[in-house]
């Protein structure tokens, strides 16, 4: 058998035995529940991959103009190449989300109570009970690369997916829209202080 023939072999192999087991193949290997576990293997789009490695570099992209007592927007940075997803801007941070309000952002998004455990604690890089702007943004980077296939990225851009249209692929409205909602709530945060 051909190496090429060999190869595509395995790959089906893979993927039937994550299909017909119901379970992702992370699950399956490291026998972690359910809930935190994406149904299938989620990808960016090279838009919204974009959007990722701007978080990377600390900026926060978010669909249209926010305003904030803190001066969170520094301007419109670009457009969707898709009609009707408008425009983008970035937000700056420097304020925090508390846990139970960033559980209810992901609820919102459609997290079960087990997934909204298990994001939260993982953006809480500190272990603070807040979600800070720096601590969002390094779990928003953390969706691009060699980083997007673990079990936390995947979760999360199951959610991000879930709460568009589903196809598998996160694009740049989905990833903004979460980027936008904790930005919002951020801002809800900062008037309430």
């Amino acid at each position: 058998m051909s190496p090429l023939i060999s190869g595509l072999a395995s790959v089906a192999s893979l993927v039937f035995n994550a299909v017909s087991s119901g379970k992702p193949a992370a699950a399956r290997r490291t026998g972690e529940g359910e809930g935190t576990q994406p149904s299938a293997v989620l990808s960016l789009s090279p838009e919204a991959a974009k959007l990722a490695g701007f978080a990377d570099k600390g900026l926060l992209m978010t669909q249209g103009r926010l305003d904030s007592p803190v001066g969170a927007v520094a301007g419109v940075a670009g457009r969707s190449g898709q009609s009707g997803a408008g425009s983008l801007a970035v937000a700056a941070g420097g304020g925090s989300v508390s846990k139970t309000d960033f559980q209810e952002l992901l609820a919102q998004f459609g997290a079960t109570d087990v997934q909204k455990e298990a994001i939260a604690a993982r953006f809480d890089a500190d272990q603070d009970g807040s979600i800070s702007h720096d601590e969002f943004l390094k779990g928003l980077a953390q969706t691009r690369g060699a980083q997007s296939t673990t079990d936390f990225s995947q979760a999360l851009m199951q959610l991000m997916d879930k709460a568009g249209n589903a196809d598998g692929t996160v694009a740049q409205k989905e990833f903004a829209a979460f980027a936008t909602a904790f930005a919002t709530a951020e801002k809800r945060a900062a008037l309430r202080a």
